[in-house]
C-alpha cells in the first residue's frame, strides 16, 4: 500500500464542486469558462470538471485520453499567486498519473521558442482577469496548436525531457536500527519510467 493513497479519488465525470469560493476564484473560474469553452469545444474537448474553492480553481476539459486543465492558487503559502494551463495525456484525476503524464503550457512554449520568457501566469484580479486569460488562450493556440489537433509529438518530447530531469518522490523513514533511510516511492518510480 502506497503512503500517498490520500491522493487517490474516485473518478467522477462532470464534477462541479464549489466549496466557499472566494470572489477572486469565482471571477477567475467564470472567466476561464467564458474564454476557453469556445476554443476547446471547437477542438473536440468537453468540460468534465469544475472545482472552485476558497483559494484554488481546477477546471478540466477532456478529449479521449487528452486533457487540458486550468489550475490556480491563491493559498497564502503559495505566494506569488499564479495559474497554469496544463496539457496531459492519460488520467487527469489520479495524482500520480497527472503529476507525471502532463506538462505546463509554458514548458511547451520553452521547447518551441527557447529564448522566450516562459513561466506560470500571475494570478489576475478584477479587470485584469479577462486580459490575462485571453493572453493565455492565445498562447495555447500558438504553442499548443499541435496538442489541440491531437498531434502529441512536441508534447510527448517535452514531457519526456521534463520527467527525465526529475526524481521520483522520496520517503524518509527510520529503519529497525534507528537509522534514517530514504527510499523512492514505488508508484512515483513506476510513473517516472513510464513517462520518461
Amino acid at each position: 500500500m502506497s503512503i500517498f493513497n490520500f491522493f487517490r479519488r474516485k473518478k467522477k465525470e462532470n464534477l462541479d464542486i464549489k466549496e466557499n469560493p472566494s470572489p477572486e476564484q469565482q471571477q477567475f473560474s467564470d472567466a476561464v469558462l467564458e474564454i476557453f469553452i469556445p476554443l476547446l469545444t471547437e477542438h473536440g474537448f468537453a468540460l468534465t470538471k469544475t472545482e472552485v474553492k476558497e483559494y484554488s480553481t481546477t477546471i478540466t476539459f477532456r478529449k479521449a485520453t487528452q486533457y487540458i486543465r486550468v489550475n490556480s492558487s491563491t493559498y497564502p503559502t503559495d505566494y506569488p499567486y499564479s495559474y497554469n494551463i496544463i496539457l496531459g495525456d492519460g488520467d487527469s484525476e489520479n495524482f500520480f498519473e497527472y503529476d507525471w503524464n502532463s506538462i505546463a503550457l509554458w514548458r511547451l512554449k520553452q521547447k518551441i521558442e527557447p529564448g522566450a520568457k516562459a513561466k506560470e501566469y500571475s494570478f489576475p484580479y478584477g479587470d485584469k482577469i479577462v486580459y490575462s486569460l485571453t493572453h493565455a488562450k492565445d498562447e495555447l493556440i500558438k504553442y499548443g496548436d499541435t496538442f489541440l489537433k491531437s498531434d502529441l509529438t512536441y508534447f510527448a518530447e517535452t514531457r519526456k525531457e521534463q520527467n527525465q530531469n526529475r526524481e521520483p518522490y522520496r520517503i524518509s523513514y527510520v529503519d529497525e536500527n534507528g537509522n534514517r533511510q530514504i527510499t523512492y516511492e514505488e508508484e512515483s518510480s513506476e510513473k517516472k519510467k513510464k513517462y520518461s
